[in-house]
Formats: C-alpha cells, structure tokens, sequence
C-alpha cells in the first residue's frame, strides 16, 4: 500500500502535470518583508519570494524584520536600487519605503496571497498549523512546482473558497490534518518526513535532476525559554587603582581586581552580568576609554563566564552563561584599565583607574534548559533550500540543551565550552545528527541521486547556533585558555565528503540579510569593478610577520598575474586607526595573520597604546563592509560556542556586511596556512564551501584541521577577475 501511495504521489507531483497562472495585474514588489515574531511566515515568504512557476524562476530577496528595518537592511535595499515597493506579510513595519502590506495571522495571510497572486492553480499545498517541522520540511514542495501554499488551522470554509476560485483539481496535504475539501478534488496526503522529502526528491530530480544542497535546521530554536520567574538586582561600586608597566613587569597601586559575591540558586539558570562604566574621573579621560575585564566563578573556582568589553561596547560588557543546579556564592572579579599599554618583548604602560561601575545581575530560572543562542534561525530553512533546490532536515532532538541535559550537566557552571566533563553527550548529539544526514544520504540513493550529489559540490548548510546544534569537541583541552577542547563543524562533512558551512550571524535578521548579499552578490557589486579586483593582505606583528614575509608577500605578487590588485599591511600600516583611513577592508578579499581572540583580533602591538588599535567588536560592529571574503589563520576568531552571538569578532564582521568569514573555533597552530583553501577559490572558481573541503583534504594538521570553520552559505562563490561572478549555487541557470 505504501508504495501504491509513494507512487501514485511522485506521478501526480511530476512538474509537467502543473498548471498555475498568476493574475495578469499580480503585485510587483522587490523584496519579501516577513516578522520574526511567527515562524509560518517564513513558510508562506519563501513560497512567493522563490517560486520556480510555469519554468519561470522568481527569486526575490527575503528579509526577517523587528519592528523596523535594520541599518545594514536599508543599506541593501538601496543598493539593489529598484523602484518596486516592499511586500509586507504578517505585521506593519516602520519605513518610508513603498510598501504593500498584507497582515493577519499565517493562515489569514496565506490565503490572502494566494487570492492576490493567482487566478488559476489546478494544485494548491496545504500546510498543519499544528506542527511547524513538518510544514518547514514541506515548504519547498510549493516553490518547486510553482503551486499556492495554504495554512490550515481550522479554516475549512475559506479554504474552500479559495479552492472553487482558483479550480483547483487536486490538494497535497501535509501531516494528519484533515481539512473538509469537496469530493470532486483529488487528495494526496503525505503524512511523515519520509513521504515529504521521498516527494520533494521526485519533483527536485525531474526539475533540476539532481540535487547539491542539503539544509539542518531545528525547529525548536523558534520556541523562546520557558522562564518561571526572573530575579533582578544593579548597584554600584567603585574601582580606583593605578597600574604601572616597565619592562613586562606591572606594580599596582590599590585594589587590582573588585571581587562581589553573587548568590546562586538552584535549578536550570539562564544568568546574565553587566558591568557599565557609569562614570569616569581623571586625566585620562581625555586620551583613552575605559575598559572592564569580568569573571565568573563559582563555589568551587571553577569558571562559569568571562568578558571584556572589548567584547560588546566601550566601557561595558556581560558575563552570559546557562548554570544547572549548581547553586552557591560565587565570586564575581571585576578589573580595569584605562591608560596606555604597548611592546611585545617588553610591554610598558601606564593606567590610572577612576571608575563608578554599576553591576546589574539577572537570573531567569527555566523550566527546562533550552537557550537558543540565536533564535529562529530555522526560519530561513524553506527559502535557503528552495533557492538552492535542496532539501529540509529537521530535528528537535539535534538540540544540545534538551530536557536530559539537566541530568548531565547538572553541578557545573557552564556548557561543554567550559565544563570538559560535558564533552561527551555534546559529542553523542553530534552524533545523532550525522547519523540523520546518513539517513537523508540513504534516501538519495534510493532515488538514484546520491553519486551526483557526492561527485557534485555536496553542499550541507547548517543552519543553527552551538546549542542547538551543537559543534563536535576534540581532545586535547588547550591548558592556556578557559575555553575547552576543539569545538569542530568536521563531522557533519562525513570525513571531507561534503561542503559544509555554518549560516549564523547576530540574529534572524542579520542572517536573512547575509543569505540575500550572497544571492544578490552580483546586483551589489557588478559596477565596482576595483573593488572586486581588489585583495588585501593585513598581518600583525609579534612573529605575524612570518606569515607576512613567508605567505601574503609572494602570494599576493603571484595573484595579480590573475587579474588581482593586491596590498599588503604590515608592521607600520596595522592599527585599527590608519587601516580604516587607508579603506584597507575595502576589498574584495581580505586575509588578516596575526593574533586574534574571540572578541578581538591585534595586529599591532609593539607600539606605545596597543589597546587603541585593536579590531574588536566594541568598534566594528558600527563599521560597513560591502560583501566581502574575510579569511584569517587567527586563533579563536570564530568561537561562537558559550557566547551570545552579537559578541564575537567573525559574527560582528557578518554582522558589518562581509559575505563569509573563515577563522578557528580555538587556537591554532604553526600550520595554520590558508593557500590551498584560496587557490580552490582563486584557480578552481570554487564556491566558498568547496574551498574549505578541498583544504581539509589535503591539509590535516591539528589543531587548525579541527578548529576552522566557515560561517556563511558554502554555495558562496565569490568574483575572481580570472573567473567572473557565479550563480551561487542556484539550481536552474537565471
């Protein structure tokens, strides 16, 4: 019987036997606006923004909005410069921009559209309100065969009108609903993942025949934490000391460190610190900002979180960190600096410490652990595989914060990040979802598509943070830092076999916009043909100019043969002043080796004031790159694991406007070359995914083999003179 029903699906899904038409007066409009406030939106916005109809493709930009657009989402609206409006789904959003708004509920919404946008469709998609994987997995169905979506939630009647207006003849219904359709049309339920993706594999293979993207995504990072009550307090204190640094010894005048007691209560915590300047005195002012060092420990001295402001804005930071029944007072130590502080082989420096700070703690006690790190990401699911001709895996269980990680981390401060004992069921989650991409590998080759796949750019995007799907820990813990084991993205490429990359950034918003500049990349920059020539070489000191001699030096003078204007900053070209007056990250590609961390990265340090110089999140998250390729052989710039989002360097460098960032989850080693990974993109014309898989082929070095990453869609391919602009993995040519 199942086969019966599989086959009777796969025919009556053949695109051929689709007749949709659009209305003749359909609404024009230049960019999908949906609310982040509501999941199916993202269901019903990828369904209209990518739409394979009638073997047209549509493809407009989709961007998940607040309340109101972003700075960087106005920046990219004018520079795709067209003169259609907005088309707003769900709820008002505040802009002076054209609009055209359709509000309601989804299921208000999804019929509302389909009425605006089609006259006539023999096949309409319905979708259950009750369970958001299922419609998430199915969403593409409706892109592919160019069909309407529909949200049922108990909404027979209209349904029914929507039906009889647009003639349809035959209904695909998700899931165990059963909405009331009249008799004389025909239904085709498919009621599991399995029937879903078997369907969409039959429709993918005879639209694009075959397929290269595959998409993880949970679809609990939607659900916010259950927070049962919320206790909050703030007071301030005061800080004064003065420290003086000559030849790489400090003698301190006062207290060094503000050490505070902070009760803890049991249960599953989410605790959060801020620690604000809030005052200033002294000469100092004049010349330096303030910075704040905080740490976290508990009872025990073990480490449950630590911040400098370098890390979120100048003279304040947060201490973030999910506790499980590990109650008691701990000591929070609070140090400062405000001064200059400068030399690699013998520092020196001067700080003379005023400060009031004021220390707000919040502690939301939890129902149960789950903590999206960034929320709703799963959002995006339906339209980044739509435009890719991919497919949906979801799972609630890839979740690391699940309900049995309160049995396992119960008595420790911090996540698998701080506490090395939590490595191994971080690691069996890790495991359980590679085990679901074998299974979804399974069913490609049941349909005859997995050796195209495998042969082809086998692209895998992971679409979800570190704790809700969690990255792989490698051993050795590095003794020097806080920071456990070697967090690693490897597993889910299947020893190399796949081209993965992790799409993250601060928030929905900010990853809706990075998927756009990489679909639109050409629109962005096809007229700046100097800047797409453009690639520039910034290394540090402190033996960063190993790396500049022996690496950036001869690589870019071999590059410019290939059409390449190439620069290299060094020692004297270096600091965070002089590179923003040069427009040094105004390029194309941009490889910086030096010395980095997961807030910062410093390339100058053998001055007098190395602390005014650095490139940290305080400052580069209000700067803006065009969309730009960051590479970096760093240590630590792409930790992400244990830290809110908006407080690491590689995410603020998306978050700025770059297209991709490559860098280390930890720190790395001797080794940590970035060659072959740029030949791939440079000779090759590999997308930005491929690059990184060639590079772990070959070079299997640890810690770098474990530890590097990429953040943004591996379909990325960016423009190379030799090579021209690409099609960003886009299943038909546009």
């Amino acid at each position: 019987m199942r086969v019966l029903l599989i086959f009777l699906v796969s025919f009556l899904l053949l695109p051929q036997t689709i007749s949709s038409i659009p209305l003749d007066n359909a609404m024009s409009f230049s960019t999908m606006v949906i609310p982040d406030d509501n999941p199916y939106f993202g269901i019903i916005g990828a369904s209209i923004a990518c739409s394979y109809k009638n073997n047209n493709w549509i493809l407009k930009p989709l961007l998940v909005v607040d309340d109101t657009l972003t700075l960087q989402q106005k920046n990219f609206l004018d520079a795709i410069e067209t003169s259609e409006p907005l088309l707003v789904l769900g709820k008002n959003i505040h802009t002076s921009l054209p609009k055209i708004e359709i509000l309601g509920s989804p299921a208000e919404v999804s019929l509302k559209t389909t009425s605006l946008l089609y006259k006539k469709s023999d096949s309409v998609i319905i979708l259950p309100y009750n369970s958001y994987k299922l419609s998430m997995i199915a969403a593409p169905l409706a892109s592919y065969l160019g069909i309407p979506l529909l949200i049922y939630d108990d909404n027979d009647i209209e349904i029914q009108h929507i039906l009889s207006n647009l003639s349809v003849s035959n209904v695909y219904i998700i899931g165990d609903i059963s909405p009331d359709i009249p008799f004389n049309i025909e239904q085709v339920h498919l009621y599991t993942i399995e029937d879903i993706q078997e369907a969409i594999l039959d429709v993918i293979h005879e639209r694009f025949n075959g397929i290269n993207y595959l998409v993880l995504a949970n679809p609990l990072d939607v659900i916010p934490p259950a927070v049962s009550n919320t206790t909050r307090f703030s007071k301030e204190y005061s800080i004064k000391d003065v420290e003086v640094t000559l030849l790489g010894r400090s003698i301190v005048y006062g207290d060094k460190e503000l050490n505070l007691p902070i009760s803890i209560p049991d249960g599953a915590l989410h605790v959060r610190i801020y620690v604000n300047v809030t005052k200033s005195n002294g000469i100092m002012n004049t010349f330096f900002e303030p910075i704040i060092y905080s740490k976290l420990f508990d009872s025990n001295s073990r480490i449950a979180a630590y911040a400098p402001s370098f890390a979120l804005d100048v003279g304040r930071t947060l201490l973030d960190t999910l506790i499980v029944d590990d109650p008691g007072v701990y000591n929070l130590s609070i140090s400062a600096y405000h001064g200059f502080k400068g030399g690699f082989f013998s520092s020196r420096g001067l700080s003379i410490v005023d400060f009031t700070v004021n220390i707000t703690v919040i502690i939301d006690k939890l129902v149960n652990p789950h903590l999206p790190i960034i929320p709703k990401l799963s959002m995006l699911a339906p339209y980044l595989a739509a435009v890719h001709g991919g497919i949906i895996m979801a799972d609630e269980n890839f979740s690391l914060t699940d309900e049995d990680y309160i049995e396992y981390a119960s008595g420790y401060p911090a996540g698998p990040w701080y506490s090395e004992e939590l490595h191994g069921y971080n690691n069996r989650k890790v495991n359980y979802t590679v085990s679901k991409i074998k299974e979804t590998l399974t069913l490609l080759d049941e349909k005859d598509m997995l050796n195209d796949y495998l042969s082809g750019p086998a692209w895998l995007a992971i679409l979800g943070d570190t704790n809700m799907i969690p990255m792989y820990y490698y051993q050795p813990s590095q003794t020097d830092i806080y920071d456990r084991g070697l967090p690693s993205d490897n597993p889910y490429s299947l020893n190399e076999s796949l081209s993965i990359g992790r799409v993250v950034s601060y928030n929905v918003e900010d990853a809706s916009l990075l998927l756009d500049r990489t679909l639109f990349y050409k629109q962005l920059c096809d007229d700046d043909t100097s800047w797409l020539n453009s690639f520039n070489f910034l290394f540090g000191e402190g033996f960063g100019e190993t790396a500049g001699v022996f690496h950036q030096i001869p690589y870019s003078k071999e590059i410019r043969r290939y059409g390449f204007n190439t620069n290299v900053y060094g020692d004297l070209r270096n600091s965070r002043e002089i590179i923003r007056k040069l427009g040094v990250f105004n390029s194309n590609y941009i490889e910086y080796m030096g010395h980095g961390d997961w807030f910062w990265f410093i390339p100058s340090i053998y001055g007098l004031d190395y602390y005014s110089k650095v490139f940290d999140v305080a400052h580069m998250k209000n700067w803006v790159f065009k969309p730009s390729v960051f590479l970096t052989a760093a240590c630590l710039m792409g930790r992400i694991d244990g830290i809110p989002s908006y407080m690491n360097i590689g995410l603020t460098l998306l978050h700025a406007g770059c297209n991709c960032f490559i860098g280390a989850t930890r720190e790395t080693g001797q080794e940590a070359g970035l060659t072959v990974l740029e030949n791939s993109l440079l000779l090759n014309d590999t997308s930005i995914g491929e690059a990184l898989r060639a590079e772990k082929q070959i070079d299997k070095e640890p810690p770098t083999y474990y530890v590097r990453v990429l953040y943004g869609d591996p379909a990325f391919n960016p423009y190379e003179p030799i090579n021209g602009f690409s099609n960003q993995g886009r299943p038909i040519k546009s």
